[in-house]
């Protein structure tokens, strides 16, 4: 029986959900650059995924339903942020993402949610809920992936913010062991700041010189020399 040959047109489409994927994590990480927490910048994802509302990222129906249900619970966030507090615009879009990802998790568009949905528990001080929802991110993407990355940051900062510091400090531990060099900056600053905690100062200095000699323009540069220094 003769193989089916799989025409170059539906390889393209094969590989778009991946690269679909990848750019969305992309935007939020270029945002978690500017900014001291892992916060998410909604509008900007929303954005990002509109400008390819008209593109028909995928052959499955299912994966499409995925996309449009991610798009319409960002939205339902966006315009509910307009005149409420992220805590209640978030309550708004609870459901939906709930609903989005109970039917369509395993979906690609269902694994950029859950890395959006962990990140807007994050920004609304729900950090239980945002380190469950970065952990089923890294259960189900290999970790050279870049939405890896980000969930691997989120996990970390979320881990800080609930005082687990010795599981912020593997997380970010694995950052900078691992294939995410955007995020490597900020995770050895966070593991000398960690450190630094445990007492453990000639630790902290290591991690803070190499962050020096590796990123000399980094923007907490000046404060790490001066902590160095002292």
């Amino acid at each position: 029986m003769s193989r089916k040959r799989i025409s170059r047109a539906r390889k393209r489409d094969l590989e778009k959900p991946d690269e679909f994927l990848s750019l969305s994590a992309t935007l939020i990480e270029k945002l978690r650059r500017y900014r001291t927490h892992v916060a998410i910048g909604v509008a900007v994802v929303f954005v990002s995924l509109a400008t390819y509302s008209g593109v028909r990222f995928f052959t499955s129906k299912a994966e499409n339903r995925a996309f449009q249900l991610l798009r319409d619970s960002l939205q339902t966030y966006q315009e509910a942020a307009r005149d409420s507090a992220p805590d209640e615009a978030l309550a708004q879009a609870r459901p939906q993402f709930e609903t989005l990802l109970a039917d369509y998790g395993h979906r690609n568009g269902g694994k950029l949610a859950y890395l959006v949905f962990a990140d807007l528990n994050y920004r609304t001080g729900n950090y239980d809920t945002a380190i469950t929802h970065f952990k089923k991110v890294l259960e189900m993407l290999p970790p050279d992936h870049f939405a890896y990355g980000s969930a691997l940051s989120g996990l970390g900062y979320a881990y800080l913010e609930t005082e687990q510091n010795d599981q912020a400090l593997a997380c970010f531990e694995q950052i900078v062991a691992g294939h995410h060099p955007q995020m490597k900056n900020d995770a050895l600053y966070q593991m000398g700041r960690l450190y630094g905690a445990q007492g453990q100062t000639a630790k902290q200095k290591e991690i803070f010189q190499r962050l020096l000699d590796e990123a000399p323009t980094y923007m907490y540069a000046d404060l790490i020399k001066r902590q160095i220094e002292g």
